[in-house]
């Protein structure tokens, strides 16, 4: 969405750049009939960057709000593996052996895909983190 936005913006400054060339050869030719077609044009295209711009704006609330609904999913996730973590090491005072945690904190650590975080724990939940966030951003729902 954001390259479309991009290209939608390039198309209108292209669009207004060509009108103000048209609207300056009729004003020095004295053509006074299409300089006020030019000049409606050009209020035209001013409407456009003013509904392009109130767009934009709708559309990054709409992606802040996005990712607080996904950073709201991944905390609720996380936290609720936390927590149950939390309350294995305080029954039995040794922190639980997750199988599948300790495999992948050593796929992350062998591949140097932990952004320097040495961690176990948090090195996973960011790795993981970071693929869901991939996953949501491929099919457009973030």
């Amino acid at each position: 969405m954001k390259q479309y936005f991009e290209q939608f913006e390039e198309k209108l400054q292209v669009a207004e750049e060509k009108l103000d060339i048209l609207s300056e050869w009729h004003i020095a030719k004295g053509h006074k009939g299409a300089t006020e077609i030019a000049e409606e044009c050009r209020t035209a295209i001013t409407t456009l960057w003013m509904e392009f711009y109130r767009l934009s704006e709708a559309y990054k609330e709409a992606e802040a709000s996005h990712e607080e609904f996904y950073q709201a999913n991944v905390n609720n996730l996380l936290g609720e593996l936390k927590k149950h973590d939390d309350e294995i090491t305080e029954r039995y005072k040794k922190a639980p052996e997750w199988l599948l945690f300790n495999f992948l904190d050593k796929a992350i650590k062998e591949n140097n895909l932990s952004n320097g975080i040495t961690h176990a724990t948090a090195s996973t939940w960011t790795y993981l983190r970071s693929l869901v966030i991939e996953d949501l951003k491929e099919r457009g729902l973030l």
